[in-house]
C-alpha cells in the first residue's frame, strides 16, 4: 500500500465510514475506492479535493501525498527501463 491509500484509508476508518458509504459520497464505485487505497491508483487532484472536503481537511496533504506517489513510480519506471537497456547493451557486447 503506498502512503497516500494508507493516509486515504486512516482517513476513512477515523470517519467510520465504509468503502461503499465513502463511494456513494464521492460518485465514484467501491472497486475504484478500494483500488486507491490498496493498488496504487492515484485520483486525480480534483477528486482529492473532493475527498478532502468530506473529511472536512484542507486537500494540500493528499495532494503533496499523490505527488510524492507519482514522483516515486515514475522514478521506479525510469529505474526498470534503464535496467532493461543496460542488460540489452551487455549482451549486445558479448
Amino acid at each position: 500500500m503506498h502512503a497516500l491509500g494508507q493516509r486515504l484509508r486512516e482517513l476513512r476508518d477515523q470517519a467510520g465510514l465504509t468503502v461503499r458509504e465513502l463511494a456513494v459520497r464521492i460518485g465514484k464505485t467501491p472497486g475504484y475506492v478500494s483500488k486507491i487505497e490498496t493498488r496504487e491508483e492515484i485520483p486525480s487532484p480534483e477528486l482529492l479535493c473532493q475527498i478532502a472536503g468530506t473529511y472536512g481537511i484542507a486537500p494540500d496533504e493528499l495532494l503533496e501525498l499523490a505527488k510524492k506517489c507519482q514522483l516515486d513510480r515514475t522514478e521506479r519506471d525510469i529505474e526498470s527501463r534503464n535496467q532493461s537497456a543496460l542488460s540489452l547493451f551487455r549482451k549486445e557486447k558479448k
